[in-house]
C-alpha cells in the first residue's frame, strides 16, 4: 500500500490530523468546537470532497479533541471510532478532568474538579467503531494500526503509520520545551507507553499540541520523569 499524506492542522490550540488518502481518509481529532471553517479549508487544500473523510478517530474524549465532531460527521458521514475505555465518557458527555502533574497544574486541577467538573467534557455522542485495544487500518487501504497508549487518559489511543505516530496528548510539544503533559490521569503508565513506544522504531511525532518533532527530542522529558517518580 502507498504511504498517506499526513498532514497536521492546528484548531484553536490543539492538533487535528489528516491523513489523506483519497476516498479512504481519516480524520484524528477535531479540535475546538466552533471551527468548522478550518475543516472545509483543509479538506479542500488536501484536494478532498467532504466524503472521502471515511473515518473519525478520537485519541481522547476531553473537549479540545473533540468540539467539531456531530458538525464533521454530518458533513462527511464518516464513521467514529473511540476506544474502549472512553466509550462511555462520549456517550453520556463526561469526561473527569485530568490530574495536575505539578504544583500549578494540580492546583488548577482541583478546583476544576470541585467548581466545574464538567469543564473537560464532550458533547454526549455515540461511536461507531470501539477499539478494544488495537485497530487494523488496513479496511481503509492504509498499512498502520490504531493502539492503546494510556496514561493521559485512561483510554487514550494513538495512530501508528510506518515511523510516523499521530499521538494525540501522549506527547506534547509545548513553547517552553516540555513533551510530557501537565495533565496525565496516571504519570507512571504514561511513562510505561512512552516506554513502549520507544521500541516501535517511531522517529516522527504529531502532538495533539504544538508542532511535529523527532522522537529523540522526548528523551530528556522521559529521563527527568523517570528520576521524578521512581526515585
Amino acid at each position: 500500500m502507498p504511504k498517506p499524506k499526513i498532514i497536521y492542522k492546528r484548531i484553536g490550540y490543539s492538533n487535528s490530523i489528516l491523513i489523506a488518502n483519497g476516498n479512504n481518509s481519516i480524520l484524528v481529532d477535531t479540535g475546538v468546537s466552533g471551527r468548522m471553517k478550518n475543516f472545509r479549508i483543509l479538506f479542500r487544500e488536501a484536494g478532498l470532497e467532504p466524503e472521502d473523510i471515511k473515518l473519525i478517530v478520537l485519541t481522547h474524549t476531553h473537549y479540545d479533541h473533540t468540539g467539531n465532531l456531530r458538525e464533521l460527521v454530518k458533513y462527511t458521514g464518516a464513521k467514529v471510532l473511540v476506544h474502549q475505555n472512553e466509550f462511555g465518557n462520549l456517550k453520556s458527555g463526561f469526561t473527569p478532568i485530568p490530574h495536575g502533574q505539578g504544583k500549578y497544574s494540580n492546583f488548577i486541577s482541583e478546583v476544576g474538579r470541585k467548581l466545574h467538573p464538567t469543564y473537560a467534557s464532550p458533547r454526549p455522542f455515540v461511536a461507531d467503531i470501539i477499539n478494544p485495544d488495537k485497530f487494523d487500518l488496513s479496511a481503509f487501504e492504509i498499512e498502520g494500526e490504531i493502539i492503546s497508549t494510556p496514561g493521559h487518559t485512561n483510554g487514550s489511543q494513538s495512530v501508528l503509520i510506518g515511523k510516523d505516530l499521530i499521538a494525540g496528548d501522549t506527547f506534547l510539544n509545548m513553547r517552553n520545551g516540555r513533551i510530557f503533559p501537565p495533565f496525565a490521569n496516571d504519570p507512571k503508565v504514561l511513562l510505561s507507553t512512552w516506554e513502549n513506544l520507544y521500541k516501535c522504531n517511531i522517529e516522527t511525532i504529531y502532538p495533539g499540541h504544538g508542532k511535529r518533532f523527532t522522537i529523540e527530542k522526548s528523551y530528556k522529558d522521559y529521563e527527568l520523569w523517570k528520576q521524578k517518580l521512581y526515585h
